[in-house]
């Protein structure tokens, strides 16, 4: 379908394609549209990279309704630093890769993408920062119920990591996810109707900590204390992260990844005001 859908895009249009994916790169030169490519390395020609910890363009060209010509950059074809980026992970880099070659099309400044995208923080339930609580960063990450994007979720934090994952089983093979668990994770708290099944594929790949919660809010004090026993030794400072990414749909237990979202963030507030009220004893 999106194959065909790059078919039938408009001569005077353009096809923005990621470049690392061998699938999605094929599709340029399937019909009239020309073709801006991106990756996270050097642009190729006439299109979006990344070279020296920037952002860059190789001569992107803008669309005939907005002009034609060469699309402006600053100096050596740079338009922001990566470490501008207020979103987590590499996956990240290649979405603002393709915002930024998008933006290029239409003619907008180098200067408007680089405040836009220094600004934008994401959207909730996916990857969303909800709170740091005495050294424990808490992510809310509902959206991610595929098996790969829980991987990417996994790999925008560094270690250590409490994932608490779980709800109703979508069917489908969970891939490289137990693999990149067990490498990635500190601990697992299990919830819901696949806890059983993502259990034993877990620690089957060689994670050790798994423990089962019967409601969310349990699940997030039990990560918060696996969470601390992870800082132990660590260096002062030193951040650990708990994840909900379920692998899993939420109509065991909610209505919709939106309310488990908020959920999980109701139960982080409710952590973080008990510990609050503890330390003011």
């Amino acid at each position: 379908m999106k194959r065909r859908l790059a078919e039938l895009v408009d001569p005077d249009g353009a096809l923005v394609l990621n470049a690392e994916d061998p699938v999605v790169a094929a599709y340029a030169g399937l019909g009239t549209a020309p073709s801006v490519l991106y990756r996270r390395e050097r642009p190729m020609p006439g299109g979006v990279g990344v070279a020296h910890g920037w952002i860059v363009a190789a001569g992107v060209a803008r669309l005939p309704l907005a002009g034609g010509g060469a699309a402006a950059t600053g100096p050596g074809g740079r338009v922001l630093p990566i470490d501008e980026l207020r979103i987590p992970g590499a996956h990240n880099v290649s979405n603002a890769l393709a915002a930024v070659a998008t933006a290029m099309l239409f003619g907008v400044a180098p200067d408007a993408i680089r405040r836009a995208a220094a600004n934008f923080t994401g959207v909730e339930h996916r990857l969303e920062e909800v709170a740091i609580v005495d050294g424990v960063r808490f992510v809310n990450d509902s959206q991610g119920t595929q098996p790969d994007a829980v991987v990417a979720a996994l790999h925008a934090f560094e270690p250590p990591i409490v994932l608490i994952a779980g709800g109703r089983d979508k069917g489908v093979d969970l891939g490289e996810l137990p693999a990149v668990v067990a490498e990635r994770a500190a601990a697992a708290v299990l919830i819901g109707e696949s806890a059983p099944h993502l259990e034993a594929r877990f620690a089957a790949a060689g994670l050790a900590r798994l423990e089962r919660a019967e409601t969310l809010e349990a699940a997030v004090a039990r990560a918060d204390d696996l969470a601390h026993d992870a800082l132990a030794g660590t260096p002062p400072g030193a951040t650990a992260t708990v994840l909900l990414s379920p692998a899993a749909a939420s109509f065991d237990m909610f209505a919709d990844y939106a309310a488990r979202g908020r959920a999980f963030k109701d139960a982080v507030r409710a952590l973080a005001t008990a510990r609050a009220q503890r330390r003011d004893r």
